[in-house]
């Protein structure tokens, strides 16, 4: 990823953009970070008859979807989705086609150089967009209170504990917030979400950028793989995971190729409780 100029994400309040800055975060960077309100976007939305173009096959998904926030979030997250794919792939969003992987995860249907994803807490929305490789997003309200919910020995490692431990009070919650974030973005640029237990891997928050580290806190040699915790606005904080393939080139993404081994076990042992215990 180029670092001559810093990566930050990006408001936009509607359709209409502003979309320049993102149009030259894509074309420096290959990766582009945009958030807006789903209440503003919402306002800024068109007329039934051209909100069925833009949805495509997934305007049957939208009409299904159970309660007006719920379908509203829907609606919103994939406006945005769509016009920042379009401005990377440089067609009119209502002829992007979005498709499922076995993972779950979302993908633009004959674009496989373009890797998307989304992430969302209460009315803020942030999509991710990357050229490069696998990208993943989460942002979390950066006062959200984690630390003292008892939660610290499902979400940290035994190392991660140790420092959070070492680290003033007054900053442990804070910490917890970042290292959370990260692991969400990490996992979500995986495929994996929350079959990757997120006592198996961790990160030196200590450090800029963030290194990812094993549970037992050695470094996890990832080096086509970088992460950055960004402020979103005032009030919010994101994490993100960039695996670099490099730039222009359709690379083999799988998970295998790109996870450390020792992790790589940790998910298998992962996905094979799960399909036992359903």
């Amino acid at each position: 990823m180029n670092t001559t100029r810093p990566l930050e994400p990006r408001a936009v309040a509607g359709p209409a953009g502003p979309w320049r800055q993102l149009d030259r975060d894509l074309r420096e960077h290959g990766v582009a970070l945009a958030y807006g309100s789903i209440t503003e976007w919402l306002a800024a939305l068109p007329g039934e008859a051209e909100l069925r173009a833009l949805l495509g096959r997934e305007w049957e998904k939208y009409q299904a979807r159970s309660g007006r926030r719920t379908a509203d979030r829907f609606l919103a997250t994939r406006a945005l989705l769509k016009h920042l794919a379009a401005r990377a792939v440089g067609v009119p969003p209502q002829e992007l086609e979005f498709g499922y992987a076995l993972t779950g995860r979302l993908y633009v249907r004959g674009c496989d150089q373009v890797d998307l994803n989304l992430s969302h807490t209460g009315d803020l929305m942030l999509v991710g967009l990357s050229t490069l490789g696998l990208i993943g997003v989460d942002v979390e309200w950066a006062e959200r209170p984690l630390y003292g919910s008892g939660g610290e020995q499902q979400m940290c490692t035994p190392d991660e504990v140790r420092l959070l431990a070492a680290t003033e009070e007054a900053r442990r919650n804070q910490r917890l917030v970042r290292q959370w974030t990260l692991k969400e973005a990490y996992t979500k640029a995986l495929g994996q979400g929350m079959y990757f237990p997120f006592t198996e891997f961790g990160f030196q928050v200590d450090e800029e950028p963030p290194r990812l580290r094993r549970a037992d806190g050695t470094p996890a040699d990832r080096e086509a793989w970088s992460f950055r915790s960004l402020r979103v606005g005032e009030r919010h904080l994101a994490g993100l995971a960039l695996h670099d393939a490099g730039r222009g080139r359709i690379s083999d993404t799988r998970a295998a190729t790109t996870l450390d081994t020792r992790m790589l076990g940790a998910i298998q042992r992962a996905l094979r409780v799960a399909g036992s215990a359903g």
